[in-house]
């Protein structure tokens, strides 16, 4: 009886501090490079999960903007993220990060998104590829305007 009521209360501790842990948003670097067009364009293909065919594709779509912001891209001229400390910067500028995510901020730099797999049904999610062309200058720009990059050069 003892033993059970002591295993009892440590599960409800570890519960408590696993409910407790700060939550990190995530995202996944299924993002590649396919080509650039013109000078501050790039053309990407991402892939994103939801649990239809809409939520996968706005996925995708975050998740290439996600990657290109915090993470980079190899071998292109964003092969260093725009934004080099995510933690401090999405909590300093918040309703920045909500408008352009949550408020479709991030869709005024979109030049084109276009499915470029069917959506594949997975164990409890579906899945889709699509390819999008990002005007990166702007997007640098809107960056700079509100301060949360330094201007190039300065």
């Amino acid at each position: 009886m003892k033993n059970n009521l002591k295993l009892f209360l440590f599960l409800i501790v570890i519960i408590g501090f696993y409910k407790c842990s700060p939550k990190l948003e995530t995202y996944t670097a299924e993002v590649n490079f396919i080509n650039r067009e013109a000078q501050g364009t790039i053309v990407l293909k991402s892939t994103g999960y939801g649990k239809n065919h809409a939520e996968a594709v706005t996925d995708a779509q975050i998740n290439a903007f996600k990657v290109i912001l915090f993470k980079g891209i190899p071998g292109t001229e964003l092969n260093i993220p725009l934004i080099e400390n995510e933690k401090n910067v999405t909590s300093q500028h918040s309703e920045y990060f909500k408008n352009f995510f949550d408020g479709g901020l991030y869709k005024t730099f979109m030049m084109s998104s276009t499915e470029s797999s069917n959506l594949i049904k997975m164990k409890g999610t579906k899945k889709i590829n699509v390819d999008l062309k990002i005007n990166y200058n702007s997007l640098r720009k809107d960056l700079e305007q509100n301060q949360l990059i330094r201007k190039f050069g300065f």
